[in-house]
């Protein structure tokens, strides 16, 4: 699945985020929900992460950001704010 997200997110799909968004979230549903049995927690982790770092490097490439990103493109904007579903389910608030 992580070789999957990288071909996904290649900078050569060039289509608007929403587009390159809905595909990638329609990968990771499918993915969960055909190995959504027994204990999937680090399974989930490991690829939420890989997820996270690819979508970051894409942004920051498509919006030629020059640091690393990771305040433009933080987890939370991008499991909330763009979308991107998140296998372990929603960020939650501080306190909750």
């Amino acid at each position: 699945m992580k070789r999957n997200v990288g071909e996904h997110l290649r900078p050569s799909n060039v289509a608007p985020w929403e587009e390159v968004r809905d595909r990638l979230n329609q990968k990771l549903k499918g993915w969960k929900a055909y190995f959504g049995l027994g204990s999937t927690f680090k399974a989930y982790a490991v690829l939420d992460e890989h997820v996270e770092a690819r979508v970051r490097h894409f942004l920051r490439r498509r919006h030629k950001v020059q640091s690393q990103g990771t305040h433009q493109f933080s987890m939370k904007r991008i499991f909330g704010e763009l979308g991107v579903f998140r296998l372990r389910g929603p960020l939650r608030e501080a306190g909750s």
